[in-house]
């Protein structure tokens, strides 16, 4: 479990080294960003934007963050990559590391494949040059793996070819199964956890032991749905940001700009912001006219409360990130990634995370509060 964890960590941990080296590298922020098939982008490429196609070229690692991510082209070095929908159909000449909702590889990659997603798909004109390591929901194995398969999924289904081991853990409820198709094709054993049996075909070709291990009972069986859980929730916070700093821009420089200066007194007001609306509307809830408004009020607190969150956690990445590159202006992409990272696993920490919570939501709130009034000559 030690392993496991550690590669998650590691993953985690790759958003945040490559911004050491930003100055050396291109960058592509807005809202829907294009590299045409002619182009070469020289080195690496840092993206940020609600959309990302590659049909071009990149000859080092392609680093991006967008709500929809997909690769036609080429890239000669790693994909690092954080979006809602992945699909990778071109060439990879180093490693993948992804996370999102669905992610579908249908090219061929080079190295290692690390996947964290609801729904992962390894089509059949993938082929994964040494292991692939899954972590999701739904797993469908279609393709060609040299190395070995591994990782943790709800339900896994095999129909490719798996030149070495398959060793996953499908941890849950009853229906949760691994099924190896007809035609598949594996090369060495078969190991998984699982409470029910797998299925598999008399038409599957493989050459090993199958061997199943019963879930054990633990303290901490319910880790990994949580660990996916925050996963996500980073992930998601690192899309919906995305959207906010495109639309958004000026709007988010002035409202950081406007805690930074003055943190103490931006809380003030976002700390009575988040304390009187939710009586407010209780109160109107007991009203009929006021049932609409109660309920406006209410999502407005809500979506607020999010955005407060991200906004802070945007400005705490904009710190450290001038700290590293010693630059008084940055983009926004920049920020958002490290920022979310920190703070949703600082929210995170048993007993205490919650304060941090609290923190980055009246410091989001107080510069909305600050930004929306107009009133930041009175700070």
């Amino acid at each position: 479990m030690t392993k496991k964890i550690a590669k998650i960590f590691l993953f985690l941990v790759l958003f945040l080294i490559p911004f050491s080296a930003l100055k050396a590298a291109g960058t592509k922020t807005g809202g829907n960003i294009y590299v045409p098939k002619e182009e070469i982008v020289s080195g690496n490429l840092y993206a940020a934007g609600q959309s990302i196609i590659i049909d071009g070229t990149i000859s080092g690692d392609l680093i991006a963050a967008a709500q929809v991510i997909t690769v036609n082209g080429r890239v000669e070095g790693d994909i690092i990559a954080a979006s809602q929908d992945i699909t990778v159909n071109g060439d990879v000449g180093g490693n993948i590391r992804i996370a999102g909702n669905t992610l579908t590889i249908n090219g061929t990659v080079a190295r290692n494949i690390n996947a964290f997603g609801a729904n992962v798909v390894l089509g059949t004109e993938s082929q994964i040059g040494w292991d692939a390591y899954i972590a999701g929901s739904n797993l469908s194995a279609r393709g060609i793996i040299d190395g070995s398969l591994s990782g943790y999924a709800g339900q896994a289904l095999i129909t490719g070819k798996i030149g070495k081991n398959i060793d996953l853990k499908l941890n849950g409820g009853t229906t949760q199964k691994l099924t190896v198709a007809s035609g598949a094709i594996i090369n060495g054993d078969i190991n998984y956890t699982s409470k029910t049996a797998a299925s598999v075909s008399p038409g599957a070709s493989i050459a090993g032991n199958i061997q199943q291990k019963t879930p054990a009972v633990k303290i901490n069986d319910h880790f990994w749905p949580w660990l996916w859980g925050r996963l996500f929730a980073i992930f998601a916070a690192i899309v919906v940001g995305l959207v906010m700093t495109t639309v958004c821009k000026k709007g988010i420089y002035k409202t950081i700009g406007l805690i930074e200066e003055k943190p103490i007194r931006t809380l003030i007001p976002g700390l009575l912001f988040f304390f009187v609306l939710p009586p407010v509307a209780l109160v109107l809830m007991f009203t009929v006219i006021g049932i609409p408004l109660a309920l406006i009020l209410g999502a407005i607190w809500l979506i607020a409360i999010y955005a407060a969150k991200i906004l802070t956690a945007i400005l705490l990445g904009n710190i450290l990130i001038k700290k590293i590159l010693k630059k008084e202006s940055l983009p926004l992409a920049w920020s958002l990634v490290p920022g979310v990272i920190i703070c949703w696993l600082l929210f995170s920490i048993p007993f205490v995370g919650w304060i941090f919570g609290l923190i980055t939501v009246w410091l989001g709130l107080g510069g909305l509060w600050f930004y929306a009034t107009n009133k930041s000559g009175n700070l």
